[in-house]
């Protein structure tokens, strides 16, 4: 697996699996037959991610965001996939922008983001714009927070959906830890404090498939 920093504005990935260290603050990745790429660090960047025709992508982000704004951009062209995974831990006050426009047919997008708070506010806008003229287009957004205070978490899905021959969902929850999960936990000899990390830990890492980034510590006690 190649782990690489980057200091130019544009990059062409083709047939690669990468962790990208360290970007520049605007960064657009051109994607090419079968790519993975992790992102560790992700703060006050821009990301515009252009997937070539029957390319495959799955970018994945584990992340703290602190006082951070981040901006995904993403265009298909015909028959590409893409699956984004985005999980973040955020304190202070933070917002993600993905804006996602598919002008062709026979795409698979699946955008899926998991949030636990440490403290502060989290503000999501996820737009998904499916062109006219298209068919036999799936697109998912599924949104995920934990969090203690639900005022914390602002969600606002945009499905802007020009076609009748796609499938486009949106799903959202904001939750604090399940008290059963807590209680089950616990029963086996954890505290309180160790039994909540775990949790938030599993609920980050459970969308994230790259072993390396799996393993990476993640601080998710408050």
């Amino acid at each position: 697996m190649n782990k690489i920093l980057i200091d130019t504005s544009k990059i062409d990935l083709i047939d690669e699996i990468v962790i990208i260290k360290k970007i520049p603050d605007r960064l657009v990745l051109n994607i090419k037959v079968n790519v993975y790429c992790g992102f560790t660090e992700f703060h006050n960047k821009e990301l515009i991610i252009n997937l070539d025709k029957n390319a495959t992508l799955t970018i994945e982000f584990l992340i703290t965001m602190n006082n951070t704004k981040n901006k995904i951009m993403i265009n298909n062209q015909e028959k590409s996939q893409l699956d984004l995974h985005y999980a973040c831990i955020y304190e202070g006050n933070n917002e993600l922008v993905i804006e996602n426009t598919i002008p062709t047919s026979n795409n698979k997008n699946n955008i899926f983001v998991r949030a636990v708070e440490s403290s502060g506010n989290f503000f999501i806008n996820a737009t998904g714009i499916i062109e006219e003229n298209t068919f036999d287009n799936t697109y998912l957004e599924d949104i995920k927070a934990l969090t203690k205070n639900r005022n914390s978490m602002k969600i606002m899905p945009n499905l802007i959906v020009k076609s009748s021959r796609i499938i486009a969902n949106h799903n959202a929850t904001i939750s604090p830890v399940d008290e059963n999960d807590l209680f089950y936990l616990e029963s086996k000899g954890l505290s309180n404090e160790s039994a909540t990390s775990l949790i938030k830990e599993g609920f980050l890492k459970g969308i994230v498939t790259n072993d390396e980034l799996k393993s990476l510590e993640v601080k998710t006690n408050e």
